[in-house]
């Protein structure tokens, strides 16, 4: 493995700042507004309590958007079939009352720019609200997509690809009690995507105490292609007054797998990725980086596409 700390605005590079800085306010990349989604579901709290600590640290409004799913029954038609529908939505209705109830006494003990919205609907009625949400919100916090039928997958690829916003992804088994990020991994690629994640993360990365640009290489030929334009990302990072230190990880099959090892090694509270490089339908057929950090990263993941 290769590293290279670039600290100097003016392009110099070294383990050292050719001339000190300041670092600026958080005020300079603010985070004003955070959406979380919720359930109904076991993994709110974790959500709910990683996205005020995110809320808190920057003095941000925080919208609770609990998205109450009716479920979507194949029905024949043919007398009865209105009665059964309208049970359906009825049921799904006072669960979300119940959902609700005990989000407002939770919401208690949070600061107060905090609010809730409910919708209740189908997944896709589901989806389009939250994308709604997110277009007005600078990060949208969602609980990794697991194995069983969930909202989580749906939610992310409407925020991400319809509202175009940055999501941050809450693990469901964390390796580390949640915090406020203090060493941030950039997963490093020279794409449009990833250009994306790293300005949505500006904010956290004027914060951190160490910021490490990581690229993951397949094979030599690779590797020689993305050092430039890693140098490039870092100086414009410093001149943002975030000292970034670059790491190169060669020759490993899976990328996602090369990312999350020199993640454990640095201590990571926070993962930076651009999100599906490739088409979301090859990645579902063929596999991914996206899919397998969402599938197995135990640490919070910021991503844009």
């Amino acid at each position: 493995m290769t590293s290279e700390t670039i600290a100097d605005p003016e392009g110099q590079s070294g383990t050292a700042a050719a001339r000190p800085q300041a670092m600026p306010s958080s005020k300079t990349h603010p985070i004003a507004d955070i959406a979380v989604h919720l359930s109904g579901g076991p993994d709110d709290e974790a959500k709910l309590a990683y996205a005020e600590t995110i809320a808190s640290a920057f003095d941000a409004h925080l919208d609770c958007f609990l998205a109450n799913l009716v479920p979507s029954t194949a029905i024949p038609i043919g007398p009865g079939s209105d009665w059964l529908i309208a049970e359906i939505w009825k049921n799904a209705e006072a669960a979300g009352d119940r959902f609700e109830t005990a989000l407002r006494e939770r919401m208690g003990r949070l600061a107060p720019q905090a609010n809730l919205r409910r919708t209740d609907g189908l997944i896709r009625d589901l989806a389009i609200a939250a994308a709604r949400l997110a277009r007005t919100s600078d990060l949208f916090v969602i609980s990794q997509p697991s194995d069983q039928l969930d909202q989580s997958g749906d939610m992310l690829e409407a925020v991400l690809f319809e509202a175009g916003v940055a999501t941050l992804i809450v693990p469901n088994a964390p390796s580390a009690p949640l915090r406020a990020p203090r060493t941030v991994v950039v997963g490093w690629r020279d794409t449009r995507e990833c250009s994306h994640a790293i300005a949505a993360a500006l904010p956290f990365m004027v914060r951190a105490e160490a910021v490490h640009l990581v690229s993951v290489t397949e094979d030599a030929s690779d590797e020689e292609r993305h050092l430039l334009p890693a140098s490039d990302m870092a100086r414009h990072l410093a001149r943002h007054g975030v000292k970034v230190e670059i790491r190169n990880v060669p020759q490993w099959h899976h990328p996602a797998a090369g990312l999350l090892n020199e993640a454990t090694v640095l201590g990571a509270d926070l993962l930076v990725c651009g999100a599906y490089g490739r088409s979301r339908f090859r990645e579902m057929i063929f596999g991914g980086v996206t899919r397998e950090l969402l599938q197995s990263s135990p640490y919070p993941i910021l991503m844009a596409h």
